[in-house]
């Protein structure tokens, strides 16, 4: 065993080394006290321990590290034989946040072929929006892993790049995995509305309600003022989930021409479509929706009462 200047540390060397798990477990709480700079090496002991539990507390206190020290051994942790394990190396990969990761994590993509541990990496890339994921994950896109053309558009989608948009709308309108039609259709919101909203306003009438959702989200983002009718169809979606954000759309659009349909939202039997539907129409702020806020005064949901005192102020301002 190595052995530490520090006592504390040194001391915590010999505990991660004694033959009772439980007392490497509390070792590894104990390093995130420690201080040390060397304690990263000690954690990436723990991380390769070999009971599972000890590795699952490795994993979920890794966050306490530089990243620097510690990327490789999460990675490495990616591929453990617990998923517990797995799970937490892939969310404390996510949360770390730090530029100084993104080349190990590049070099491990390039070597991967396990679908999980590809999608851990995408993962962790997402947030440093480095230009050098992008030829990656655009490759990733043709995975046969639907985890893991998630995790590419994610990726993709945060380095806002032009030229990758007709690779977003194609796995938008044709993945056969809804998931990452969802995740694509969300992705799309740093393009203009010109751009993408002909593809969004299709995926409206995707078959899966989520996607549909995604879309109505996206397309009140961009300000798409071509969507008006396709969202004023889309309140009458058999999903109420996706009446609402139609709704919520339609709200951020101050789409006056919508002002009938959102007085029949109004009076859903939903409370949170009637919710939306107020709340839209005190956004438009509209004399021609006065009278369904008015009605909404006697709401049988507070919540609903609020928001019409607050529609009713807007209402008042815009007169």
């Amino acid at each position: 065993m190595k052995h530490y200047d520090d006592p504390q540390l040194h001391a915590l060397a010999e505990k991660l080394v004694s033959a009772d798990p439980a007392i490497r477990r509390v070792a590894v709480l104990d390093l995130v006290d420690c201080g040390e700079p060397e304690a990263a090496e000690l954690l990436i002991l723990a991380l390769n321990d070999p009971d599972p539990s000890v590795r699952q507390e490795a994993a979920k206190v890794v966050d306490e590290f530089d990243a620097a020290d510690i990327a490789d051994a999460l990675i490495a942790a990616l591929g453990d034989s617990d998923e517990v394990v797995r799970n937490a190396a892939a969310h404390a990969l996510a949360d770390l946040k730090d530029p100084a990761a993104a080349t190990p994590l590049l070099a491990a993509l390039e070597q991967s072929q396990d679908g999980f541990v590809v999608a851990g990496i995408l993962r962790a890339l997402k947030p440093l929006r480095n230009p050098a994921a992008q030829a990656p994950a655009l490759a990733r896109l043709e995975d046969t892993d639907a985890q893991v053309r998630r995790e590419a558009v994610a990726v993709i989608g945060w380095l806002k790049q032009p030229q990758n948009l007709p690779a977003l709308m194609q796995r938008a309108q044709q993945d056969p995995d809804a998931e990452v039609r969802r995740a694509a259709a969300g992705a799309l919101v740093y393009a203009e509305a010109e751009q993408v909203g002909p593809t969004l306003i299709e995926i409206l009438q995707d078959e899966h309600w989520q996607v549909r959702v995604e879309a109505a989200v996206s397309l009140g983002k961009l300000d798409c003022q071509a969507a008006l009718q396709p969202l004023v169809e889309a309140t009458h979606d058999s999903f109420w989930q996706v009446r609402e954000k139609a709704v919520d759309a339609l709200g951020k659009l101050a789409a006056v021409g919508a002002i009938p349909a959102l007085g029949v939202c109004a009076r859903d039997p939903m409370s949170n479509l009637r919710k939306a539907a107020i709340g839209a129409l005190g956004s438009i702020g509209h004399s021609a929706g006065r009278p369904f806020v008015e009605s909404a005064m006697d709401d049988p949901d507070p919540d609903v009462r609020k928001l019409a005192r607050w529609a009713l102020s807007k209402l008042d301002a815009a007169a």
